[in-house]
């Protein structure tokens, strides 16, 4: 994974696990506010570095305890795990776990191809031969023929030059070329499952974005009133809050995806990115806007948040029901 470890390893004195240890009542809610995830993500990752076959007295999971486990035999994900090790400690802590598998949830596409790259190739070209060898590995059962002509076909859509080399901008307009629908298939991943993350989008606060709190817990001068649910066939069209919130969810996403579920064509997607060159996030929101002054009253929360979810973008899909 290249120069994108350093964006998650963080090191052993500045860890949180310095002041806390497995055996404290504390340990999930120092790991929370160290990587800034939820409790609830935390306290699913835990189970899974156990799993792993972490130390439980001190939360680090070693070469020699991963190399024991029962995912020994993966060598694909024993190569991503060795990534994560802290220095020449050949130790794996907690928090760097959960750094990077948030970095996983939230990089971009365009990061995770480049990640890829540099995990396969150490950051150097690929060639036929080690293309071939790692087909070997990710298709054991098929004949060396089948996979040579894979390999073949592999370096006709990439090698565009003809040097037999794919550098990290060949592989990554060669990924692209892939269906928009099978890439997110694979390289889209979720800390929590989508039906268990509605769960607490809905209930716990942590989840809520601050347009979704409101002004606070009612005082005995603001009695709470409790509002009749909205009925899903009277949905308003998306206030320009709403599309605020919506951008900063799916900006680091293919968000052309959506934009074209809401009926724009490529042509009017690079119009709005060359107005805004600098801003992604930006883009997304005067898509949006665009979209709304568009389509007027058709332009509800209904529409857009179908569009989120046939793209599997229902974190942002869930922003709209407080609206």
């Amino acid at each position: 994974m290249g120069p994108y470890a350093s964006v998650f390893i963080t090191p052993a004195n500045k860890a949180c696990s310095r002041n806390t240890n497995p055996k404290k009542p504390n340990w999930i809610t120092a790991h929370a506010i160290a990587s800034e995830l939820s409790i609830a993500e935390v306290e699913r990752l835990w189970v899974r570095f156990q799993q792993l076959g972490c130390n439980p007295d001190s939360g680090e999971l070693t070469e020699a305890a991963l190399n024991k486990s029962d995912y020994s035999q993966d060598v694909f994900m024993k190569n991503i795990l060795k990534k994560y090790f802290e220095g020449a400690t050949k130790k794996i802590t907690f928090e760097n776990f959960l750094r990077a598998l948030k970095w996983t949830e939230q990089a971009t596409i365009d990061e995770k191809i480049r990640a890829i790259y540099y995990f396969l190739g150490n950051g150097n070209p690929i060639t036929p031969d080690l293309m071939l060898k790692i087909w070997e590995r990710v298709e054991p059962e098929k004949q060396a023929e089948q996979r040579k002509k894979v390999v073949e076909i592999l370096f006709q859509v990439m090698d565009t030059d003809g040097t037999r080399q794919v550098d990290e901008e060949k592989f990554l307009a060669g990924v692209k070329r892939l269906p928009g629908d099978y890439l997110d298939y694979y390289l889209n991943f979720q800390i929590l499952p989508e039906e268990m993350k509605e769960r607490l989008h809905k209930n716990l606060q942590e989840f809520r974005s601050d347009s979704q709190l409101g002004p606070g817990p009612p005082t005995a001068r603001q009695p709470s009133v409790r509002q009749k649910p909205r009925s899903r066939l009277h949905r308003q069209v998306v206030p320009e809050q709403a599309c605020r919130e919506v951008a900063e969810k799916i900006f680091k996403k293919d968000w052309m995806r959506v934009a074209n579920k809401l009926g724009f064509f490529t042509q009017d997607v690079e119009e709005i990115r060359s107005a805004y060159p600098n801003n992604v996030q930006h883009q997304v929101f005067q898509m949006l806007r665009q979209w709304r002054e568009r389509d007027g009253d058709e332009a509800t929360t209904d529409v857009l948040e179908r569009a989120l979810v046939d793209c599997n973008m229902q974190d942002a899909a869930i922003v709209l029901t407080s609206y």
